[in-house]
C-alpha cells in the first residue's frame, strides 16, 4: 500500500515537469521548423507538401497541449506559433493554390484543435487578440498572404516574447516598403491592417507607429492605405525568388482569372454556350440556334506554361419557328431534311466537330498578360454523317487582367478564331474583344458585367461550390443598333446568348 501511495505521489509531482517538457519541446521543434521552411518572409509550401511529417507532428502537439498551468507569457508565445503553423498546415493540405481565400472554407468553417479545444482560424485569431490585448500581435500573426504580417524564420518563445514582439515592430515600422512615407507630399501609405484594426492602436495610429520608428512621422501627415494583396506568401525555390512583382499588384481576389496553372496541377473545364438569333416577326419569322460545348483539360507544366486538349461538341437548329425554344438544340437530333430543302421545316444537326491541342503561357514577370495558341482539327462522322463543321481553325487568345482594388478587377480576352482552308483564298476573320468587369462579393461569390465591342452586353455570376469546383452562368444580349445586326448576322431581329460553365482544379 505504501508503495502505491509513493508511486502516486511521485506521479503527481512529475506531471508539471512533463507538461513543461512538452511545451519546451514544442517551442524547440517550432523554431527548427520555421528555420528550415521560412525564407525571406515566405514559406516553402511545395517542399512541405512533399514531406509534411514535421508539420504533422507539430499540429498534433498543438492539439494535445495542456496549458492549464502555463504562464501567460508561455500561452502567448504558444498561441502565436500555433496560429501560424495551422495556417501553413491548411495551405499545405490544399496546395497548390494561389491564395488562402481560394479555399472558401479556409477561415470560417474548417476547424482545428488547439489545446484540446476546437477553433476555426477566424475564431482562433479573435481569441488570441482578445485574450492578450496586445496590438503588436497584428505584426506577427501570419495569414499566409503577401499583405499579411511577414513570416519569420524563428519561433516565438516565452522567455523572449515581449522583446521579440518589440523587435518585430521596430523592424517592420522602420521598413520603407512596409511604411511608405512620401516627404514631398507629406503622405504615408500604411498596410490595410491598420485601418481594419484601428481601434487596437489607440487614439492615434501615427502615435502608435512613432513609438517604434527612428525617423518619426509628422502627426499631421496624410494617411492612405494600401490595398490588401491576398496572393500566397509562397517561396519559389526553383527560381530563388519570391514573386518580385508583388509590390506592383494593386490587389488580389480569390476568384481572379488566373490563366496559367500552378506547376503539377490539373484543370478540367466544361463550358456551354448557346447562341440564338431570330429573323422577321412573330407571325412569319424564324429562329436559328447554335450550341457549342467545350470540354477541356489543362496541365500546369512550369507554373508559367500549360498544355491541354479541347473537344468541341456542336448542335444546331435552323429555320425553326420564331417562338421556338433555343434549348431544343439539346435534343441532339439530326433531321432527314436536306440542307437545301429548309423551307419544309427546321434543319437540325449535331456532332463532335473538333479536337484541339493548346498551349498557354505567361511570359512576363511584371505584366498580367498571357497567351494561348491552339489548333482545332475537324472530326467528321461522329455521329455518322454529321456535317456540323469541317474547317481547320487556328485559335489564338490574348488575356490581360488588372485589379483596381481587392474586390474589383478588369479582365480582357482577345480571340482570333481563324479558319484555315488549304487551297482556298485566305480571308481574315475579325477578332473578338471581350471585356469583363468583376466584383468579388465574397471569397466564394462574384458577379460581373461583360461586353464585346460595346455592342453585346451581358451579366453573369461565379460561385465556388467547393474549394476546387466553380460554376459560372452568363446571359448576354446584342443591342439592336441599326446596321450593326447586318454585320453580325444579316437580317437578324434579336441576338442573345446563354452560357454555363464548370471548372474543377486539383
Amino acid at each position: 500500500m505504501k508503495q502505491i501511495l509513493l508511486f502516486l505521489t511521485l506521479l503527481l509531482f512529475s506531471l508539471p515537469s512533463v507538461k513543461a517538457q512538452n511545451l519546451e519541446q514544442f517551442f524547440e521543434q517550432s523554431h527548427t521548423f520555421f528555420l528550415n521552411y521560412a525564407h525571406h518572409n515566405h514559406v516553402q509550401y511545395k517542399k512541405l507538401q512533399q514531406d509534411p511529417k514535421t508539420l504533422h507532428i507539430l499540429v498534433n502537439h498543438i492539439a494535445k497541449m495542456d496549458l492549464s498551468k502555463a504562464k501567460k507569457s508561455t500561452q502567448k508565445a504558444f498561441f502565436i506559433n500555433a496560429y501560424n503553423l495551422l495556417v501553413i498546415s491548411s495551405i499545405v493540405k490544399h496546395y497548390p493554390i494561389a491564395s488562402p481565400n481560394e479555399v472558401v472554407t479556409f477561415w470560417d468553417e474548417i476547424e482545428h484543435t488547439v489545446a484540446e479545444k476546437n477553433y476555426t482560424l477566424e475564431v482562433l485569431k479573435k481569441h488570441i487578440l482578445e485574450t492578450f490585448r496586445d496590438p503588436l500581435l497584428h505584426l506577427v500573426l501570419v495569414d499566409g498572404a503577401i499583405s499579411s504580417a511577414p513570416i519569420v524564420d524563428y519561433a516565438y518563445v516565452p522567455t523572449e516574447i515581449d522583446n521579440q514582439l518589440e523587435q518585430r515592430a521596430i523592424v517592420l515600422l522602420n521598413d520603407p516598403k512596409y511604411i511608405q512615407y512620401n516627404e514631398d507630399l507629406n503622405e504615408v501609405k500604411l498596410p490595410l491592417m491598420f485601418k481594419m484594426n484601428r481601434l487596437d492602436f489607440g487614439a492615434s495610429t501615427i502615435d502608435f507607429i512613432n513609438q517604434y520608428r527612428v525617423r518619426k512621422l509628422p502627426r499631421e501627415v496624410q494617411v492612405i492605405y494600401a490595398n490588401y494583396d491576398w496572393r500566397l506568401n509562397g517561396f519559389y525555390e526553383d527560381t530563388n525568388t519570391t514573386l518580385k512583382k508583388k509590390e506592383k499588384k494593386v490587389g488580389y481576389s480569390p476568384s481572379l482569372q488566373v490563366i496559367t496553372l500552378p506547376k503539377g496541377s490539373l484543370e478540367l473545364m466544361f463550358f456551354n454556350s448557346l447562341y440564338t438569333v431570330t429573323y422577321g416577326d412573330e407571325n412569319y419569322g424564324t429562329r436559328n440556334s447554335y450550341y457549342n460545348g467545350y470540354f477541356s483539360a489543362f496541365y500546369g507544366v512550369t507554373g508559367k506554361l500549360d498544355i491541354g486538349a479541347t473537344f468541341l461538341l456542336r448542335s444546331s437548329i435552323e429555320n425553326d419557328r420564331f417562338n421556338a425554344s433555343p434549348f431544343k438544340t439539346f435534343a441532339f437530333e439530326r433531321s432527314t431534311i436536306s440542307v437545301n430543302s429548309r423551307a419544309s421545316g427546321p434543319y437540325t444537326d449535331w456532332g463532335l466537330s473538333h479536337v484541339g491541342l493548346n498551349v498557354r503561357f505567361a511570359p512576363f514577370k511584371n505584366f498580367n498578360m498571357s497567351f494561348e495558341q491552339g489548333f482545332m482539327f475537324p472530326i467528321q462522322n461522329l455521329p455518322k454523317e454529321n456535317t456540323v463543321d469541317d474547317k481547320l481553325y487556328s485559335v489564338t487568345q490574348v488575356y490581360y487582367s488588372h485589379s483596381f482594388t481587392s474586390q474589383t478587377q478588369l479582365f480582357l480576352a482577345l480571340t482570333f478564331w481563324q479558319p484555315i482552308s488549304i487551297g482556298n483564298e485566305f480571308k481574315f476573320q475579325l477578332p473578338l474583344l471581350r471585356g469583363f468587369f468583376n466584383y468579388f462579393v465574397t471569397p466564394r461569390f462574384s458577379a460581373f458585367v461583360t461586353t464585346m465591342y460595346l455592342l453585346e452586353w451581358g451579366v453573369g455570376v461565379k460561385y465556388m461550390l467547393t474549394p476546387k469546383l466553380e460554376i459560372q452562368g452568363m446571359y448576354s444580349y446584342y443591342i439592336p443598333i441599326p446596321g450593326i445586326y447586318d454585320i453580325v448576322s444579316p437580317g437578324a431581329n434579336t441576338i442573345m446568348t446563354y452560357n454555363l460553365g464548370l471548372r474543377y482544379r486539383f
